[in-house]
C-alpha cells in the first residue's frame, strides 16, 4: 500500500487521543504545532503524558473510553495496545467522517503519522507508507541538516514578492528566477 501525501488544516478541529501513555506523549506532541483541540482519554497517564497535558492545558479524562467519545470527534488516536479496541473504534468511526490512526495497525487506519520537518510554514511530510519509520525519521532528520537556516526568510521573501506581483505565467517566472537566486547564496 502506497499512501497519498495529503496535508490537511487541522487548526482547531476536535481530535480525540485514545491512550495516555508514551505512544499518546508522541502523538500529541507531533500535533500540538497545528493547533487541533486535542482531548486526551485514558485510564492511566505516562508522567510525561501528564506534564505535558497539564504544560499545554490540553483537557483530559482519566477513565476508560466509551463510544460516546466519538461524537463530534474529527480525528482518533487510538493509542493504545488493545488491538480489539483498535478495531472496535474504527468500525464505529465508518460513514461518519472521523478519520482513525492505530497506532501499529495500519488495518484500522485512514492515515499514518508521517515524519515530518516545520519551519514556519513550510512543512516536509516523510513516510515510508508505514513500513519502515526508522527510516523516515533518519530521512526527516537529513532533511532538517540540509535545508538553509535562513529558510523561513527566504520564504517570507517570496511570499512578500509574490504578493505584490499579478497573477499568471510571468509572476511565476519571477518567482522561480527569485527561489534560484537565493538558494545560491
Amino acid at each position: 500500500m502506497a499512501l497519498f501525501p495529503m496535508f490537511v488544516d487541522i487548526k482547531g478541529q476536535k481530535v480525540l487521543i485514545v491512550g495516555g501513555g508514551v505512544v499518546a506523549l508522541r502523538k500529541i506532541e507531533k500535533l500540538l504545532p497545528f493547533e487541533p483541540d486535542i482531548k486526551v482519554i485514558s485510564k492511566e497517564f505516562h508522567p510525561d503524558t501528564m506534564k505535558l497535558i497539564k504544560e499545554k492545558n490540553i483537557p483530559y479524562e482519566k477513565r476508560m473510553f466509551m463510544f460516546s467519545d466519538l461524537e463530534d470527534q474529527k480525528i482518533v488516536i487510538v493509542a493504545v495496545d488493545d488491538i480489539n479496541l483498535q478495531k472496535q473504534i474504527f468500525e464505529k468511526t465508518r460513514g461518519k467522517n472521523i478519520l482513525v490512526n492505530s497506532v501499529d495497525s495500519p488495518d484500522y487506519c485512514d492515515f499514518i503519522f508521517p515524519a515530518y520537518v516545520k519551519k514556519g510554514d513550510i512543512v516536509i511530510g516523510i513516510t515510508t507508507s508505514g513500513k519502515l519509520p526508522g527510516l523516515s525519521a533518519k530521512l526527516r532528520k537529513h532533511i532538517e541538516k540540509t535545508l538553509p537556516e535562513n529558510i523561513e526568510d527566504i520564504f517570507n521573501q517570496i511570499k512578500k514578492i509574490r504578493e505584490e506581483l499579478p497573477k499568471g505565467e510571468e509572476r511565476q517566472k519571477k518567482i522561480l528566477k527569485l527561489i534560484d537566486q537565493l538558494f545560491e547564496r
